[in-house]
């Protein structure tokens, strides 16, 4: 099936265009799939909007200049909920992307289309951006890798901003190997091998694992890990019990902050789920604001200290599996509260994250979450792999 065929029935793509970079390099022959908020020179960027429907970038994200440079094909933009601000990819001007193990079924978002080229193979990395769990929760749903670095590795110049202290760029892929390629590449910062303390035997927090749909999904694999890893049960009180408050409001704020020209000239235009959203940024205080980051550092605090005494950090991606379009439409905020509950944690403390395509509940596919302390995004790539390497075999 070619892929405006593919495209047509699937919806992952809202502009098809083929960008070609330098003929060699570190990427050369693999094609991205470029979310329509990250600019591409020459290409629309519509965020998944009709406010937006017509604007021309005249120039490329930094992301993606270092892609061409090394090689890389953009194959198009891909599909997003509206401005990114969304957790279902049900909010889109140009149709709703669909789920590739069930098309009547979401995606999640915000990088719907990004997660969903990759799983239909119409694109071999794709690249979103994550400030609530956007790259990890449609990676979840779709049953791809989902990537999301150390806030700032990556950088995020040319890209339309949701949270200036959030946003995170985030890669997708159905091989690590592939994600750990794009991420030197596009990463400011060269980070160490990281693969030397891989064959040791490591410690693994749970954290919030509980009777949820994503839970039951990913116990099993939890389960086979002890046999090889030392798996503990880990508590983060603040972050547990404030964190998702805290992130919300920075992320609500922040959001309403950069929306409030184009809201009050095209407020009509907005999907509702959105411009609720918008509003509710709109409607929190200064202080809620403060608040917010004081709340984040404790976290941040608290999480350096338990870090200390495990590696890595294991949750369920999702506690939820892909829910029904029709179930969904209208209902988007009800939907995005329970799709983050679990990823947004994480933004709010800037850790490296990565959802493995592991676990199922009722056929449906759901990620096991895997994080790491600050900065140790490499090592926390080869432990993935060999966490694969285990639960494969």
């Amino acid at each position: 099936m070619s892929l405006e065929s593919l495209n047509e029935r699937y919806r992952a793509f809202i502009t098809l265009k083929e960008v070609r970079g330098k003929p060699e390099g570190r990427l050369k022959g693999l094609r991205f799939a470029v979310k329509d908020v990250i600019f591409v020179k020459g290409v629309r960027t519509t965020a998944g909007s009709k406010i937006l429907a017509d604007f021309v970038p005249e120039r490329n994200a930094k992301v993606v200049e270092r892609i061409l440079d090394e090689g890389g094909i953009i194959v198009g933009k891909a599909n997003t909920h509206e401005f990114a601000i969304g957790a279902t990819g049900t909010s889109s001007a140009y149709g709703i992307p669909r789920n590739p193990v069930d098309n009547e079924r979401i995606t999640g978002g915000s990088s719907s289309g990004s997660a969903l080229a990759v799983a239909l193979g119409m694109a071999d990395v794709g690249l979103g951006t994550d400030t609530g769990g956007s790259v990890r929760i449609p990676a979840s749903l779709c049953g791809v890798i989902g990537f999301k670095p150390t806030l700032g590795l990556i950088p995020t110049d040319g890209v339309i901003p949701f949270s200036w202290s959030l946003d995170t760029i985030g890669i997708l892929a159905r091989d690590l190997s592939l994600v750990r390629l794009t991420f030197e590449v596009i990463s400011n910062k060269r980070l160490e091998n990281g693969t030397t303390s891989v064959s040791k035997r490591l410690v693994l927090g749970v954290f919030r694992l509980g009777d949820d749909e994503g839970s039951k999904g990913v116990r099993k694999v939890v389960d086979k890990l002890s046999s090889h890893f030392d798996v503990t049960e880990v508590k983060l009180p603040v972050l547990d019990q404030r964190g998702n408050w805290a992130r919300r409001v920075i992320a609500s704020v922040e959001g309403a902050a950069f929306h409030k020209p184009l809201y009050e000239a095209y407020k009509h235009l907005y999907f509702p789920d959105v411009r609720r959203a918008i509003e509710f940024g709109m409607s929190l205080s200064g202080v809620d604001y403060v608040n917010a980051f004081r709340v984040r550092k404790d976290a941040i605090r608290e999480f350096v200290k338990v870090m200390k005494g495990v590696d890595f950090l294991l949750t369920p991606t999702t506690k939820i599996v892909a829910p029904r379009i029709s179930d969904v439409v209208g209902r988007e905020q009800e939907y995005r509260e329970t799709l983050i509950s679990n990823t947004e944690l994480f933004n709010l403390l800037g850790a490296p994250s990565v959802s493995l395509p592991l676990g199922s509940y009722n056929g449906l596919p759901v990620g096991l979450m895997v994080t790491g302390a600050l900065y140790d995004d490499l090592r926390l790539l080869s432990v993935s792999e060999e966490i694969i390497r285990i639960v494969g075999r």
